[in-house]
């Protein structure tokens, strides 16, 4: 939340500017997340606030709240905080106390739950009180004591108002009685109070030595004394009882008081009024319940709408002209124990008690004859010398004096020459030299030979002027003698190494010439006579080297404005140090924009000059306070898979414990605070070691979070730094944690991998080793195979040797025996051939002789014939021949085709010889066509195809 969030809104004045306003800072429940009614407020050591809220109880660590709910969700009436660090609060029919586990996050333990025997019927409890190690929980109509074992009710003599302690004791109010206080656990009547019965006590409070201060509600305020009462107080009194006063508390210097009505006041320590602070002026609300002062000095305010935070001790105070009566501030001086201020309107001025600008005494009295612009306040020599655009003037012993009409008097310096006092001056056209003459400031002349509206002027060394032009660049001027005319002159700006010709400027810094620029410092380099960049004076001012103007304080301190930026630097031998800083922004004012003036009224106050009023600067004042040192953890979570989150615990940050992520645990989100609650321009800065290359601090939001996410596996430290708003850091705490590799990556797991690696390393030896035994074993079988091979090679060639011998022993048998079947073949059939023609023979001569011719020798002859053509010994012989040449051709023929006939298989041996039908036939003893017909059936039971030739199927079956 940034404190623009927070409603940050300055108080403004009474009749123009009377007195100094703190600033206050808003908190409503948008901001909170809670009820609007604030009822109770307290703070622990460690510098946390706690709220009373509507909702339940708030906690703020200065930079982010925290709502905790009770069990029943009642309304918190009620917070304290022990000597040991317990938060105790007070509801409806309950109180207990809250303590935070080792994550920072609070626990609520009932203590009215605790004891059954406890009755609490209707009973809210308005008031939580600690004395004699006993915490004191009060309602209207019981009080409880609690030692942290047993609860007691102390009793009454009767329904009592609000208790208030002061030191150890404990006092209240009867209903409609007088004062009660608390001896031993039993209520004491104080002598003298009585008088009170008819008004109601809020709250009692110490006023000094043996002093109490009882705050009334509507009869003011009594001062009890050495048993006596008496009216205390000054002007606090009668607007206690306009207001009706509701609460009380002391102060550093002073009290401060809420009421119901109008807000809160503060007094010194006489009940004299010195702030006050309502809606009228910033607050909230008037309807005040509670206030409390910080460890820092500062006042919170809980109201019946919203919180607020009024910063009291500030070193700066602001004084708003709201009403816009004096107009937009441009200069001041103190002179003649006045202060004077100069004006878009003229100039005004106001008495000082005792010269002290923080103690104005009166209302702003306007100069006459001085209305218009007022560019500049300075005094020379016993005189006030004011620029206006109506030209300048002088002001001295009540007396107003125009000494030039020469329009737009922007700056003066003052130089001597020949033992006399002179001023130079910047106008809206030329530079004017005025001269010293018998006290009194007088126009002398213009400088001639340059013509150009220049703003501000400064005395270089080697006798140049410097002056920047009111809109572009910047020029050194060389003039005569007397410092009548201008000899010389040279521009500056793009061409001479300067980033730009507009908002360029010149001023004096530690005695050199320096020019201002939107992009750093430079000066001049009179050795080789060029403008070069500051570069280390530029880094060590970060932001504040875009400074458009640049203001003495003292020897050795200026003033640097940027746009966004105030900062005071330290220049010496030993270089520049930032002094201090701030954000007008951060402190809701604003100064006049390209007119941005900061002035000296003395040694210590500071002037900030702004478009409506002006603020002062204590810079005696350390702006450095001890609670906002000490930097803490609010909140460490780690995030896993699946967005599971655990909250880690806190004391690692005082201890040297170093937390486990688990290795899914790879994002970490850190959350920190150091209890700034007002706008210094304080920060963090932050690194994680262990995470490279980020090693180096950065800067995060005044939120206070870092998140990291996706880390790797390994050990990490957490840095964290809060600094100020000069970059200097107050402290620093780290978190030293480890995320977890996941088993496989873990030492054990690398050791074991170690194990196995070696292993790996054995075995792969003793494998390579078996390898080359194996290569050594396969290459000596490779050579007995290779032997083996030969010799086989030499037995299969001897013995394809003998088998190619007896293949051509048996080729030739086969043949043989082809030859000796074909010869056979031939020799039947030419047997046949020449019985078949000795029987045809026979029959012709039958035929030719007729009955001659007698017939039982014919039929011997042709029955021998017959005989000898049917003879089974030559198909025996051929058979056996046949079967020799065609091994087991019948068998196999008859296998296939086991209804072929013995005719059938003749046939099929006649055809295997691929013998004609013609040398078929004598052999059969039949016909021609008989063979044909023979070889028709053949054909029908071997069951071939037309296309297929017999003899080829024969020959190849």
């Amino acid at each position: 939340m940034t404190i623009l969030k927070r409603g940050l809104v300055l108080i403004g004045f009474l009749p123009v500017m009377a007195v100094a306003q703190p600033l206050v800072l808003h908190y409503s429940k948008g901001d909170y997340k809670g009820g609007n009614q604030n009822w109770s407020i307290a703070q622990d050591k460690q510098g946390l606030m706690y709220i009373g809220n509507s909702d339940g109880l708030l906690q703020f660590d200065g930079t982010n709240w925290k709502l905790y709910s009770l069990p029943d969700r009642n309304i918190v009436r009620s917070v304290g905080v022990s000597p040991d660090g317990k938060i105790y609060t007070g509801a409806f029919e309950e109180f207990g106390y809250w303590q935070p586990d080792k994550t920072g996050q609070l626990k609520y333990t009932s203590i009215s739950h605790s004891y059954p025997g406890l009755k609490l019927h209707n009973w809210e409890f308005w008031r939580i009180l600690f004395s004699h190690d006993k915490v004191y929980f009060q309602s209207f109509g019981a009080l409880f004591s609690y030692d942290g074992d047993t609860v007691h009710q102390i009793p009454l003599p009767s329904n009592v108002i609000l208790m208030s302690q002061v030191g150890d004791r404990l006092i209240t109010q009867e209903d409609g009685g007088g004062l009660v206080e608390l001896v031993n656990d039993r209520p004491v009547h104080i002598p003298g109070s009585d008088f009170l019965a008819s008004t109601q006590v809020k709250s009692i409070i110490p006023g000094g030595k043996d002093t109490l201060l009882v705050c009334t509600s509507s009869q003011g305020i009594y001062q009890l004394t050495s048993g006596k009462f008496s009216p205390w107080g000054g002007d606090i009194q009668e607007f206690s009882k306009q207001n009706e006063l509701n609460v009380a508390i002391p102060l550093k210097n002073g009290f401060a008081f809420g009421t119901i009505l109008n807000g809160v006041v503060i007094t010194d320590r006489h009940g004299n009024i010195k702030t006050r602070i309502n809606t009228d002026s910033g607050l909230q609300n008037n309807t005040v319940l509670a206030l409390k002062q910080d460890q820092k000095g500062g006042l919170w305010v809980a109201m019946n709408k919203g919180i607020d935070y009024v910063e009291i001790n500030s070193p700066m105070s602001i004084y708003r002209d709201k009403d816009q009566r004096i107009g937009a501030l441009t200069s001041a001086v103190i002179f003649e124990g006045k202060l004077f201020i100069g004006s878009n309107r003229g100039v005004y001025y106001r008495e000082l008690l005792n010269g002290d600008p923080r103690k104005p005494v009166g209302n702003f009295q306007f100069l006459d004859g001085t209305q218009g612009q007022v560019w500049d306040l300075q005094v020379h020599a016993g005189s006030l010398i004011i620029g206006h655009n109506r030209g300048t003037f002088t002001y001295k012993n009540g007396r107003l004096r125009h000494i030039s009409n020469v329009s737009g008097g922007y700056m003066v310096k003052p130089y001597e020459r020949g033992g006399k006092k002179y001023m130079i001056q910047s106008t809206y056209t030329h530079l004017v030299i005025y001269r010293l003459e018998n006290g009194e400031w007088r126009y002398d002349h213009q400088v001639t030979g340059f013509n150009e509206p220049c703003r501000f002027v400064e005395i270089g060394p080697f006798g140049y002027v410097w002056v920047s032009h009111q809109q572009k660049g910047v020029y050194r001027l060389k003039l005569d003698a007397n410092y009548r005319k201008v000899v010389d002159t040279r521009y500056f700006g793009r061409v001479s190494g300067l980033p730009a010709d507009f908002d360029v400027h010149v001023f004096k810094l530690a005695n050199r010439i320096v020019l201002t620029s939107p992009e750093g410092l430079y000066t001049y380099d009179d050795l080789h006579e060029k403008v070069v960049p500051m570069d280390d004076l530029n880094q060590r001012l970060g932001e504040l080297s875009a400074a458009r103007r640049i203001i003495r304080v003292d020897d050795n301190r200026y003033w640097l404005i940027s746009r966004n930026m105030l900062g005071m630097v330290d220049i010496r031998d030993s270089g520049a140090m930032l002094v201090r800083k701030m954000d007008p922004a951060l402190y809701g004012f604003s100064m006049v924009e390209r007119y941005e003036n900061i002035v000296s009224l003395n040694n210590r106050i500071q002037m900030v000059c702004l478009d409506e009023g002006y603020a002062l600067i204590d810079l005696r004042k350390d702006l450095k306070d001890t609670v906002a040192q000490k930097i803490f953890f609010r909140d460490v979570v780690a995030s896993g898979r699946k967005g599971e989150k655990r909250r880690l615990p806190l004391s690692t940050a005082n201890s040297y414990q170093t937390i486990q992520l688990q290795p899914w645990e790879r994002s970490i989100k850190f959350r920190f605070a150091s209890l700034n609650y007002s706008p210094d321009g304080k920060s963090y800065q932050y690194y994680l070691e262990g995470l490279k290359p980020d090693e180096h601090w950065k800067s995060t939001s005044p939120e206070g979070v870092a998140v990291y996410d996706r880390l790797t596996a390994g050990n990490y430290v957490f840095h964290v730094r809060n600094i100020d708003a000069f970059g200097h850091p107050f402290s620093e705490i780290t978190y030293p944690f480890t995320i977890k590799p996941h088993w496989y990556a873990s030492s054990m797991a690398y050791f074991f991998y170690v194990i196995i690696g070696v292993l790996f390393i054995i075995l792969a030896q003793l494998l390579l080793y078996r390898r080359l035994k194996r290569r050594e074993e396969k290459a000596r079988q490779e050579r007995h195979a290779e032997l083996e091979r030969r010799r086989q090679e030499e037995r299969e060639h001897a013995e394809n040797e003998i088998i190619k011998l007896r293949n051509e022993k048996l080729q030739a048998e086969l043949s043989h025996k082809d030859i000796e079947l074909a010869n056979s073949t031939m020799s039947i059939i030419r047997k046949n051939e020449s019985l078949i023609e000795i029987k045809k023979e026979i029959e012709k001569q039958k035929t030719q002789l007729g009955t001659r011719y007698p017939k039982n020798m014919y039929e011997k002859l042709v029955g021998l014939v017959n005989k000898n053509l049917t003879n089974e010994d030559d198909w025996l012989v051929f058979e056996s021949h046949f079967d020799q040449a065609h091994e087991n051709f019948f068998r196999r023929l008859k296998n296939e085709y086991p209804s072929l006939t013995p005719s059938d298989l003749k046939l099929c041996a006649y055809l295997r010889l691929n013998l004609a039908t013609k040398e078929i036939a004598p052999l059969l003893n039949i016909s021609v066509r008989g063979v044909e017909i023979r070889r028709y059936r053949l054909r029908k039971k071997l069951e071939l195809p037309q296309e297929k030739n017999l003899v080829e199927f024969m020959m190849e079956f």
